[in-house]
Order: C-alpha cells, then structure tokens, then sequence
C-alpha cells in the first residue's frame, strides 16, 4: 500500500473512530506503516503499545467490538505527528 492509500485508510478511520476494529488498526500499523519507519515498534497484550517514527501510543484490545474512541484518538494524534494525517483536511 502505498503512502497515499495509507493516508486515505487514516481519515476513513477518523470519520468513523467509534467504528474501527482492532485487527484492522493492528494490520494496517504492522503491515504497511511499519515499512515507513525504521523504528517502528509493536508489543503487549492486552494493552499493545506502538512506536511509529518518535510518537509511542497504547491501544487496549476489546474483547469484543470496536477499540474505543480515546484509543483511536491516540493513533489519529501520533499519524498527524509522523505526516499521515491532517486533522484539518476533513
């Protein structure tokens, strides 16, 4: 995936953050981000934390359902801070 479709992928989630699963917030950080940044991290269970460029976030994984609002609030905040995501693009 390339950076525009990354970019794209983001402010879908962030129209939406009550409705973003935590598979696919996991697989879009491991799968395609992750190449973008030498220093990206992925650890923990329940609570995964992630480091993508210098932002490190935690995001708790529900048992069923949605990952909550706060915790997709985080990602959106720390995707601004690496240059994914423009809050003032919406």
């Amino acid at each position: 995936m390339d950076r525009e479709r990354i970019k794209a992928k983001i402010r879908e989630m962030a129209t939406n953050p009550k409705g973003v699963r935590f598979d696919e917030l996991e697989n879009l950080l491991d799968k395609h981000i992750r190449p973008l940044f030498p220093n990206y991290s992925h650890h923990g269970n329940p609570h995964h934390a992630f480091t993508v460029g210098n932002q490190t976030f935690n995001i708790a994984k529900p048992h069923i359902g949605c990952v909550k609002k706060p915790y997709v609030v985080k990602f959106l905040d720390a995707m601004a801070m690496v240059s994914l995501y423009d809050p003032d693009s919406e």
